[in-house]
């Protein structure tokens, strides 16, 4: 994937390169029941339906979901809450099971902002001092944040690092003679 420096947490770096390749355009596949997948929900549903019968789907949601969320996915399935479980039709009960194991949202590019993700590049990690953010080529010159070359998604690793790459080299540059 390019580049394999050490010390980028993997996922981010190979997901955000992956993610530039395919210019942000991609299928995200959610499972909001990561112990399952279609054909292990699939095999104890006549169950479901039997134990759940004269309930409606709306009023009992078997899976724990959270409840807007539950209504969301009755509502995509085509499934209206006041359906009996044991009335739920086999095409709108095959499509509640997709969704619960395997729903699509398309993704067609960046948001407005346009910068969810840092530049990517910067100064080779290797060439810092992790302790110190002090350059091992360049003694006395200190890196901190997006010029060093860390990326992934903004909002939290990003931010997390600037501040702490930050912290780390004021802190020991102001403890120096």
């Amino acid at each position: 994937m390019g580049d394999e420096r050490p010390g980028h947490p993997a996922a981010l770096r190979l997901g955000r390169r992956y993610l530039q390749e395919q210019q942000y355009t991609f299928t995200l596949i959610v499972n909001w029941l990561p112990d399952s997948n279609e054909n292990t929900l699939r095999d104890p549903w006549p169950s479901l339906r039997q134990d759940l019968g004269k309930q409606t789907t709306g009023a009992r949601n078997p899976f724990g979901l959270p409840s807007r969320l539950w209504h969301f996915l009755l509502s995509e399935a085509g499934i209206p809450d006041t359906t009996r479980w044991a009335e739920i039709p086999a095409k709108e009960q095959n499509r509640l099971i997709r969704l619960l194991t395997a729903m699509e949202f398309p993704v067609a590019g960046k948001t407005t902002f346009k910068e969810e993700f840092v530049t990517c590049g910067g100064i080779r990690l290797s060439e810092i001092d992790p302790l110190t953010m002090q350059s091992r080529i360049a003694p006395g010159l200190y890196f901190a944040g997006e010029v060093m070359d860390v990326d992934g998604i903004t909002g939290g690793f990003n931010f997390q690092h600037a501040w702490t790459s930050g912290w780390i080299a004021a802190q020991l540059e102001g403890a120096r003679p």
